[in-house]
């Protein structure tokens, strides 16, 4: 894809300050974000396979057939060879929480889990995503409510917060929640202090171990660079903060000696794939596709399969699961 011509007026500052974050990376973060990972030698890492699965946005009551399709693609999960150690679910797992009545959210959040729990015995991660919020789209639902917001799923998925990290094989995760709820009820992608603080504090603690990142929204992505494009008559046009995450430099900032391999997230229901000095940025494809009516501009209804490797590596295939709209 061609990127913008430059001009007197658009520097290239701007520029990658649009590009790579909207409006989220200074030049500062850009030195800080593609900082080199370490080469300590690796003790104890065990090559291992786990799948990501993104964006499965069940529609109510399973309509457009969202329960079907959740079911064939871990049916798909289940038939790897080798068979993965377990899911990483990248977020948005209900699609309409955000309109409903707190009662009429949890009951499509039972069926989630009815499905998923039919449908799969393997250890499951949980990231939240904005599509997870109960109510905050619907007027008639008060702030007040004991479940309105993120309340529903850390109830529904017994999670005391939503970042959080554990270990498995040698390899060390951490999930964050990128979705900041704003005083007008949207949304925006942002890191919260606290979760910063911990992050910090995980990663300094973790600088020999190989290190797995996931959020919703991506910390990275190209995907802006074609929305520049396609409004490139509109001078005033701003890119949405729901977009790419707003403070994605602090991820990296002040954490020199980091040693991420790999950063995950969806949202985009699009598959890209980004490399910075060692560090793998991935986006991935959603499972729903456009909302379970086909490809997302061409992006086919999929998931990751995720292969470690006993020497840091990271392998990434995005693979379709034959579903048809």
């Amino acid at each position: 894809m061609a990127l913008l011509p430059p001009s007197p007026l658009y520097s290239r500052r701007k520029f990658l300050h649009q590009l790579l974050g909207v409006g989220a990376l200074t030049v500062t973060g850009l030195d800080s974000l593609f900082a080199q990972v370490p080469t300590a030698p690796l003790i104890g890492v065990k090559p291992f396979r786990f799948a990501f699965l993104t964006d499965l946005h069940l529609m109510k009551d399973g309509d457009l057939r969202s329960a079907d399709g959740i079911a064939a693609c871990l049916s798909a999960v289940e038939k790897l060879d080798p068979r993965p150690e377990f899911i990483l679910v990248g977020g948005d797992l209900v699609h309409t929480a955000r309109d409903l009545t707190i009662p009429e959210a949890e009951q499509q959040y039972n069926l989630f889990l009815k499905i998923w729990n039919d449908h799969t015995a393997l250890p499951t991660h949980w990231t939240f995503g904005n599509h997870d919020l109960a109510g905050t789209s619907n007027p008639g639902v008060s702030p007040q409510e004991k479940f309105y917001g993120k309340a529903l799923f850390e109830d529904r998925f017994k999670m005391p917060r939503l970042f959080y990290s554990f270990d498995a094989n040698g390899w060390h995760f951490i999930v964050l929640d990128d979705i900041a709820l704003q005083p007008d009820r949207s949304y925006i992608g942002k890191f919260f202090d606290d979760e910063l603080a911990f992050l910090k504090a995980d990663l300094d603690a973790h600088q020999n171990i190989p290190t797995i990142v996931c959020a919703h929204i991506p910390a990275l992505s190209l995907l802006p660079s074609g929305l520049l494009l396609a409004h490139s008559s509109e001078p005033q046009y701003h890119l949405p903060k729901s977009l790419v995450c707003t403070n994605a430099d602090k991820l990296f900032q002040d954490i020199p000696r980091h040693n991420i391999r790999a950063v995950l997230a969806g949202h985009l229901h699009r598959f890209e794939k980004l490399e910075m000095n060692g560090v793998h940025f991935i986006n991935s494809g959603a499972v729903c596709g456009n909302y379970w009516k086909g490809p997302a501009s061409g992006c086919l209804e999929g998931f990751g399969v995720v292969d470690l490797g006993a020497d840091g590596t990271v392998t990434f295939d995005y693979r379709n699961y034959g579903w048809k709209a």
